[in-house]
């Protein structure tokens, strides 16, 4: 009996326009939903096990997109709120009420994020503050 995932077809969400590493586009040019896992690893050079890794993280790069795109809830932003403080101390309040006013009315998660990482790089405070901020908000299922 064969299942989905033996004969793999793009994830739901993924298109041509899609964000994605090299690599996960080499196995995904090729992954049709009619080549088995089997075929897709001769066709690509490797192992069954290697695209299945792949299959794996491009859909999980796609749940994070969705995540992102999600639109800002004052319950994510509360969230964001807390972990911006525990990053960067009591700054973050302002640096969350500057992004905001520089954003349009209904904005996403991903551009707040995109405004608060401007920020980290702008200021004395560096990267590892945004490194920091995305790792704690992935803990909370955020980003």
């Amino acid at each position: 009996m064969s299942t989905e995932l033996d004969y793999p077809a793009w994830p739901p969400g993924l298109s041509d326009a899609t964000a994605l590493p090299f690599a996960h586009w080499r196995v995904l040019h090729v992954t049709d939903g009619r080549r088995s896992i089997e075929r897709l690893a001769a066709t690509l050079g490797g192992t069954e096990a290697q695209v299945r890794q792949v299959l794996t993280e491009a859909r999980s790069w796609l749940d994070r997109a969705a995540v992102r795109e999600q639109p800002l809830t004052p319950g994510v932003q509360e969230t964001l709120r807390q972990a911006l403080i525990s990053v960067v101390g009591p700054m973050g309040e302002l640096m969350i009420d500057d992004a905001l006013d520089d954003l349009p009315e209904h904005p996403t998660l991903s551009a707040l994020l995109g405004s608060l990482n401007a920020q980290l790089g702008s200021t004395q405070l560096g990267i590892s503050h945004g490194q920091a901020l995305a790792r704690l908000l992935r803990t909370k299922g955020i980003a």
